[in-house]
């Protein structure tokens, strides 16, 4: 082989290398989202539920398909509840000291938001029906990275507050014969 043809050859090599090693550390830090139960999305809301609203939080995060009208059916109620749990996890600052990857990308470490939503619909103290749902938004952190749990928050409460109306209006025909005056 003469000299420039392996000259060529290896530094394709450290090339496809390097190219590796960045897609590795770029796919490394992205943000893994998974919500139960796994329901098809609605992007067109065309059913409301009008009824009284318990529910003590920012509306952007209610399920858009609840319309606080209590006069529209006084015995109705809808309690709409959620909570947020935060976690945390480090790579021993020691060892990120020590490793020469951790300047071009390595992860030092996950946040993880968990969001657990439920929305009751009640006559009076029975609950009629019930729907829940869960996000966990995991993402990797490095030294280029900031630890922002107030955009994770609000992108996990938004994904349930989704996946809750997707599931009423899947069950909608349900809903109607459910709540219709006696």
């Amino acid at each position: 082989m003469t000299g420039k043809k392996w000259i060529f050859r290896k530094s394709s090599l450290l090339v496809c290398f390097a190219m590796n090693i960045l897609f590795f550390f770029v796919c490394s830090c992205a943000t893994t989202m998974k919500i139960n139960p796994p329901v098809k999305q609605t992007d067109n809301i065309d059913f409301r539920l009008k009824g009284k609203l318990i529910y003590e939080g920012n509306k952007e995060y209610l399920p858009r398909v609840l319309i606080d009208e209590p006069a529209t059916n006084p015995k109705i109620e809808f309690k709409y509840t959620y909570g947020v749990f935060y976690g945390k996890q480090d790579v021993p600052g020691v060892l990120a000291l020590y490793n020469p990857l951790t300047i071009v990308g390595f992860p030092t470490g996950e946040n993880t938001v968990t969001v657990i939503g439920r929305l009751d619909i009640l006559r009076g103290e029975e609950v009629m029906k019930s729907y829940g749902s869960s996000c966990v938004l995991e993402k990797m952190r490095n030294l280029f990275s900031e630890a922002n749990f107030t955009e994770m928050r609000k992108k996990a409460l938004i994904a349930v507050r989704d996946n809750i109306d997707s599931q009423i209006c899947s069950d909608k025909n349900n809903l109607e014969k459910l709540l219709t005056p006696e």
